[in-house]
């Protein structure tokens, strides 16, 4: 860890110095980013490289905010800092403590330089070949978060971002790690793109929709955990009022879970250092504890904090999920897709947006098939499911009875870019609207 030697008592002290009221919140966190993507065609074999490290130093007095975050991790640069957020004169002195940060170490990742030979493989594997453009990057991201009276455990995140580009689509995706499954998963997802390039959008329908894993994924992280984000709750009136509300059907459970996220990315404390928590947003369909981070657990003894994430130093933390988890249910594959009426089916989602004052809701989907008396049939190009969230939810009939992990790709809310993560089954819905 970069930060092993990091002198973390020092820093505590240090910010004591500006903790003058007991309701300030006063903290620092340090943070290293590296990313590796294999270089472009033309120069096989090699890597690039980008690396960063700094350090935020966050005042939080009377419901105001000062941050100051640098570029580097140097006692001086800390002293400025902590002047900076406490409103000094330029002339008061501030402590500096000793920074020492461990070297960054030399980049080995033999992983990315053989990913895309591996997922031609799998391609060829479904019996088709055509062009297809391949970048992969490496995401590593190494966090201490330090307070007068808490230090924070270390956190490392290691994970991998890939898009894949044909000329009748794009497909990108978050991956915990590169191995076989992955190549196997990409593979699978640009083939049914190669294979429904030429399918046409379905007319307008309100009817039945089953959505796979990776489309729930979407789905929920925008109807559900964005929903639920307390700051986006006190746009329409006060978060904790939002407990015991009835926002989907009772066959739906879905936690936030970061400890229990994919091992490259998994969490024991938020971006604040406090503990994360095993955290139910619906149980059986009623809303049970919004997402809060510590400035919003402290408007309400109903919020907990242990979901502040940040996606930079650069800006202070705010309410966020990280890993959500929908509890699998009763019904196996082939009964989602009973039936006598036709409906459509839906293994991935592009990209959601909720808004949330009004509670509009779309899902975009890239591609899909129509099924009939629990078989699939044709395909179906692009379209998008719509509705109101305090609709949409209700509409859940039926929950797979197997759950796999499934990225919910990146989130830039606030203009803060964070991965997101998901363990979730596939839906059943009634009645829902699907439009070109």
């Amino acid at each position: 860890m970069p930060f092993d030697r990091l002198d973390t008592a020092a820093v505590a002290r240090s910010l004591s110095q500006i903790a003058e009221q007991p309701e300030d919140v006063v903290d620092a966190f340090f943070e290293r980013r590296e990313e590796v993507e294999v270089a472009p065609e033309g120069d096989p074999g090699s890597l690039r490289v980008w690396r960063e490290e700094g350090f935020a130093v966050r005042l939080v007095r009377d419901g105001r905010t000062w941050l100051a975050s640098r570029d580097a991790v140097e006692p001086k640069a800390f002293a400025e800092s902590l002047r900076q957020v406490a409103r000094a004169f330029s002339a008061a002195t501030y402590p500096e403590p000793a920074l020492e940060v461990a070297p960054p170490e030399p980049v080995t990742a033999p992983e990315l330089l053989d990913f895309p030979g591996a997922l031609s493989r799998a391609v060829r594997a479904h019996h088709v070949g055509f062009p297809l453009r391949v970048a992969v990057r490496r995401h590593r991201r190494w966090i201490q978060v330090v307070g007068p009276r808490l230090i924070g455990e270390a956190e490392r995140e290691t994970f991998y971002s890939l898009t894949a580009e044909s000329s009748w689509g794009r497909y990108g995706a978050l991956l915990p790690r590169l191995d076989g499954g992955a190549a196997e998963e990409v593979a699978a997802a640009v083939v049914a793109l190669f294979r429904t390039r030429q399918a046409q959008p379905p007319a307008p329908v309100r009817g039945a929709a089953v959505l796979g894993p990776a489309a729930v994924a979407v789905l929920l992280h925008e109807a559900v955990a964005h929903a639920l984000e307390a700051d986006t709750l006190a746009q329409g009136g006060n978060p904790e009022a939002a407990v015991g509300v009835a926002m989907a059907a009772a066959c739906l459970d879905v936690l936030d879970d970061p400890a229990a996220a994919p091992a490259g990315v998994r969490r024991s404390t938020d971006d604040e250092g406090a503990s994360v928590v095993r955290r139910w947003l619906l149980r059986g369909g009623v809303v049970e504890q919004p997402l809060a981070d510590a400035l919003w657990a402290r408007t309400s003894p109903v919020l907990l904090p242990g979901a502040g994430r940040r996606g930079t130093r650069h800006l202070p933390p705010g309410p966020r999920s990280s890993h959500l988890e929908v509890l699998a249910g009763e019904t196996a594959p082939d009964d989602l897709l009973a039936g006598a009426e036709e409906g459509l089916y839906f293994t991935e989602a592009s990209r959601g947006r909720l808004d949330p004052l009004s509670g509009e809701f779309v899902l975009h989907l890239p591609h899909g098939r129509r099924f009939r008396r629990g078989g699939l049939h044709e395909a179906v190009g692009p379209c998008a499911l719509r509705g109101r969230v305090s609709d949409l939810l209700t509409r859940v009939t039926a929950v797979g009875n197997a759950s796999r992990p499934a990225g919910a790709g990146w989130c830039a809310k606030g203009g803060q870019k964070l991965p997101v993560w998901a363990t979730a089954p596939a839906l059943r819905l009634e009645g829902v609207e699907v439009t070109p």
